[in-house]
């Protein structure tokens, strides 16, 4: 006879639309050996989901069956953290794969030329972009974002437009002592323009309903069993991977 938390957990599994929930982080773990063996697994291999150029608002998804385009991202949000980037020559005679001079994998300290703080770098102060009021060297949120079909993470990358609306929605989450894994996350696109007329989009970001404890407690193992994927240090960031949408909007 099955134990009550059996039966509550397959309750669960049975309403959550997330096949997370319908698989033990266990056998997520032995998959992940199983198809990936002694090389592992890295933050570089998880699918990348950017904001779109020219102020769309729809993201565009890879699938196994080839592209989609979806109006909002509904997932779990399982990890963050923000990079930054620096190139010496502009991205825009970039093919998009030139690597930064310097680069930082958690915004602190930049490996590279000139390397070291990233606080008290001139190229991060507001105003050393060449040809604007921001900051020569990029600034990417990355958040690890499990949809509900997906057993592994995909990586939505946030250039510093998008970072702002999603440093507020974080600190709504803290004032409520609700941590970012514990809740179903909605991000939506919206069009708007900067102070050159340039219109580009930025994202939103609302709550798509609490997860149970239960829930909570399942995606906080499952986060720390990514972790050290998470950590392990991927290559240094391509123009692609940080290119703005104000960069690539059109002017009105």
């Amino acid at each position: 006879m099955a134990s009550k938390e059996v039966i509550k957990r397959n309750q669960e599994a049975a309403i959550s639309p997330f096949v997370v929930f319908q698989t033990p982080v266990a056998e997520i773990r032995d998959a992940v050996a199983a198809n990936l063996g002694d090389s592992g697994m890295s933050a570089t291999d998880f699918e990348r989901i950017k904001i779109p150029a020219g102020g769309g608002t729809a993201w565009t998804l890879q699938t196994l069956d080839g592209e989609e385009m979806v109006k909002e991202l509904t997932g779990i949000i399982v990890a963050w953290r923000d990079t930054r980037a620096y190139w010496s020559v502009p991205l825009e005679q970039s093919d998009g794969n030139m690597p930064p001079d310097c680069y930082s994998l958690d915004a602190r300290t930049g490996t590279g030329k000139p390397g070291g703080d990233c606080h008290k770098c001139p190229f991060a102060q507001f105003g050393s972009d060449p040809k604007g009021e921001g900051q020569a060297c990029k600034l990417v949120r990355q958040l690890f974002f499990v949809r509900e079909e997906n057993l592994l993470p995909e990586i939505v990358s946030l250039p510093a437009s998008s970072v702002k609306p999603a440093r507020q929605y974080f600190m709504r989450l803290a004032s409520k002592a609700v941590p970012c894994y514990s809740l179903i996350t909605k991000i939506g696109l919206e069009k708007t323009k900067n102070a050159q007329g340039i219109v580009y989009s930025r994202a939103t970001f609302t709550s798509g309903g609490r997860l149970s404890p239960e829930q909570a407690a399942r995606i906080k193992e499952y986060a720390a069993m990514l972790k050290p994927f998470l950590e392990s240090a991927p290559s240094a960031p391509t123009a692609r991977d940080v290119q703005t949408p104000e960069a690539e909007g059109e002017v009105i």
